[in-house]
């Protein structure tokens, strides 16, 4: 004889039959709207946080705007004063030295050379793109003694290559070399020497390394 004991209580007892499609769907019916109500609530929380925020910010851009805005103005001043101050620098950098010029002169010119002319003009007009002083002089003069075409060829060498007129001097040309009946001298000659001199910049050209991006 088999005898079979059942320990379990009539309240632990549980069925054993699939879950019924009503019960999911009940189920169902409740969860979602909790799911979909809890998200809304934390898009609403974010989105007062947001505004709460976004009021801060408002009020702190209408605290700064003013200083912003003096900010703004002193780097335009500074800007302008930083201009000028360039402008006067390139006209003071870029004024010939007479005196040195003139002195450079007086040494290469042979003794028997006599300047009846000297000329120096000067305009300012672009020089590639940037305003500049462009000058030129131009000189006349007699020449007596034993080799008045050796002494003008010696001054004509001394303006391209004697200091202070390499650093000054673009292009040197002898533009008459001629005898005249005016001359009291025999032999005598006069000629006449034109100079175009090396561009000076007012302002410096801005690479492009160094250009505001």
């Amino acid at each position: 004889m088999n005898l079979q004991v059942d320990f379990l209580l009539d309240s632990e007892r549980r069925s054993g039959s699939t879950v019924s499609r009503k019960f999911v769907v009940r189920l169902a019916a409740v969860v979602i709207p909790v799911i979909l109500l809890g998200l809304f609530a934390a898009l609403v929380t974010t989105y007062q946080a947001s505004k709460n925020d976004l009021g801060l910010v408002e009020q702190e851009k209408k605290q700064i705007d003013p200083e912003h805005k003096k900010v703004v103005n002193l780097e335009k001043e500074l800007k302008g004063a930083r201009d000028l101050k360039a402008a006067i620098q390139g006209w003071s950098d870029s004024r010939i030295d007479a005196y040195r010029l003139l002195r450079g002169l007086q040494r290469a010119a042979p003794p028997n050379i006599q300047l009846t002319q000297w000329v120096f003009s000067e305009k300012t007009e672009l020089v590639g793109g940037v305003f500049g002083r462009t000058a030129g002089i131009y000189m006349k003069g007699k020449v007596a003694g034993e080799r008045p075409e050796a002494d003008v060829q010696r001054l004509y060498q001394a303006l391209k290559s004697e200091p202070p007129f390499p650093d000054i001097m673009a292009e040197v040309a002898v533009k008459r070399f001629a005898a005249s009946e005016g001359l009291a001298e025999p032999g005598g000659r006069v000629f006449d020497i034109e100079c175009i001199l090396k561009p000076r910049l007012l302002v410096l050209p801005v690479s492009p390394a160094a250009k505001p991006k």
